[in-house]
């Protein structure tokens, strides 16, 4: 790697490693029962409600539907969602957030805000665009692979 590259690497790493902890940090602090996985989870119910199935929360998280089931089935126990028969075809499986699911959501987009917020304090709109179209860029490759 050129010199610039391993700049970039150690960026990379580094701002993936800081924002976990962070996030791992937020997480215990409004739930010490809930991984971050998990939270993610939640966070693909959330998205694909009211009529969340096991192939929209695998799809949202590209994972397998028994990977997802397993997890759902986990997150249930814990008291976070509950899966619900379709009336007419029992084969289908319907995923709901409870209460506490939704207020650990809550405190989750607020932990985002926040980060947001201070990443963007104090840096004048020509950089926060720069940014945000570098980000972007970055975003659209990591989809492509």
């Amino acid at each position: 790697m050129t010199p610039q590259e391993q700049k970039l690497n150690d960026f990379l790493v580094g701002v993936f490693n800081d924002i976990l902890r962070l996030e791992e940090a937020s997480l215990r602090q409004s739930c010490g029962n809930l991984s971050v996985t998990e939270l993610h989870v939640l966070d693909a119910v959330f998205h694909c409600a009211p009529q969340c199935g096991m192939a929209d929360i695998a799809a949202a998280l590209k994972v397998t539907a028994g990977t997802a089931t397993v997890a759902v089935k986990t997150l249930e126990q814990k008291g976070y969602v509950v899966r619900t028969r379709h009336e007419k075809d029992k084969r289908r499986v319907t995923v709901a957030l409870t209460g506490a699911a939704q207020a650990v959501l809550a405190h989750h987009e607020a932990f985002h805000t926040g980060l947001v917020r201070a990443v963007a304090h104090g840096l004048p709109a020509p950089e926060l665009d720069a940014l945000s179209a570098a980000l972007s860029r970055l975003h659209d490759y990591f989809r492509t692979l």
